[in-house]
């Protein structure tokens, strides 16, 4: 089959490689004039990466062993494993395996339009447009996805958060991300530290609002000047976003799989391949496939609601229960990917988490 993959991020140039490999034509069109830039993501993967089976030496920046939680009063220190990649290098190790199985890749090809069963494609180099009319289309295109809205299946009740984020020299420690949650320092979401070294380290937050201005303060705050500044749109979980169309298929950003609770969307987006890819060539129904990763990212996003209504003394008091021993080992046995086993076993240890419930209703 002929197949296009709008969007040349990790999610589209690893559907790219699936599929090339399966022996299907593959086209990837990507509107930057480069693979991985600009960076709009502050790379962090969690170590279910390792079962996916990919060498890291090409794109792993630093390891990290711990995370420190921060809220207005309490402090959580958790041992967990995640790694820091390199998005620029990260992005080309799946574009690189995407060409070397047969797929091809446009950069400065944006899509336009669709006219029928065609694609209407502009490269931006030679200002001229292009035609094609793929059996499949893969939109990989980001949170704004016009691959979703020239289909006509863009949910209008989506919503995005905005991240803004700082390289900052300085000292840190190398090996412990640190987060801090309360109302005056990101509302419904965090602020982080993320080491790449210990001179140097990525900060940043996002909301839905007032972005730049909660990220002046925490930089004022802690004393942090940007080195080089990124920024960039992340998509909100929409359970009622649907996954295909005719035969226009969403994967990662562009489908809103992303963690409502850390905004992190490239292991699930990796994920989600994997099941659209076995869906393509085993003939399968892909929104029904992804059924448990849906179940995953539904979680991650009533925990969201619940958190989004905090005030500074529901943080402290969240990190007062995690901090019990018989808690924080559960915190430290699973990852941030899959929270249902995790909050299954801490809710039975720990009761008075139902408590935060309330704020579902």
């Amino acid at each position: 089959m002929k197949i296009v993959v709008i969007g040349a991020g990790p999610i589209g140039c690893y559907a790219a490689y699936q599929l090339a490999k399966e022996g299907h034509s593959v086209s990837v069109y990507e509107n930057h004039p480069q693979v991985g830039r600009p960076i709009q993501c502050t790379g962090i993967i969690t170590s279910d990466f390792d079962r996916l089976g990919f060498p890291l030496d090409s794109f792993l920046v630093n390891t990290i062993d711990s995370i420190e939680v921060f809220s207005p009063e309490e402090k959580l220190a958790v041992k967990q494993k995640d790694y820091i990649v390199c998005r620029h290098k990260f992005d080309n190790f799946f574009a690189d395996l995407a060409v070397k199985a047969g797929a091809e890749i446009f950069v400065n090809h944006s899509f336009q339009r669709k006219e029928g069963d065609t694609l209407v494609i502009k490269n931006s180099s030679e200002d001229k447009e292009l035609r094609v009319k793929p059996d499949i289309v893969i939109g990989a295109d980001g949170p704004l996805s016009p691959t979703a809205k020239a289909y006509g299946f863009y949910h209008p009740e989506r919503e995005n958060y905005f991240g803004v984020q700082a390289v900052v020299e300085g000292r840190f420690e190398p090996h412990t991300i640190k987060t801090y949650f309360g109302r005056k320092v990101c509302p419904g979401l965090f602020a982080w530290v993320t080491p790449e070294s210990p001179t140097l380290a990525r900060i940043g937050l996002a909301t839905t609002k007032n972005s730049k201005q909660h990220f002046d303060s925490f930089m004022k705050e802690h004393g942090f000047t940007a080195k080089e500044m990124q920024a960039g749109t992340i998509p909100i979980y929409q359970p009622k976003q649907k996954l295909q169309k005719d035969n226009c298929y969403l994967v990662g950003d562009a489908s809103t799989y992303v963690k409502a609770t850390t905004l992190g969307g490239l292991v699930p987006g990796l994920q989600q391949v994997q099941i659209l890819v076995d869906c393509i060539v085993h003939k399968k129904e892909y929104e029904a496939e992804v059924k448990p990763l849906r179940k995953q990212m539904w979680t991650h996003l009533q925990i969201h609601k619940i958190m989004e209504k905090f005030s500074d003394k529901d943080w402290d008091r969240l990190i007062r229960y995690v901090n019990q021993p018989k808690i924080r080992s559960l915190f430290e046995r699973y990852t941030r990917d899959n929270p249902i086993p995790l909050l299954t076993k801490a809710v039975l240890k720990e009761p008075r988490f139902l408590l935060f419930l309330k704020y579902l209703f």
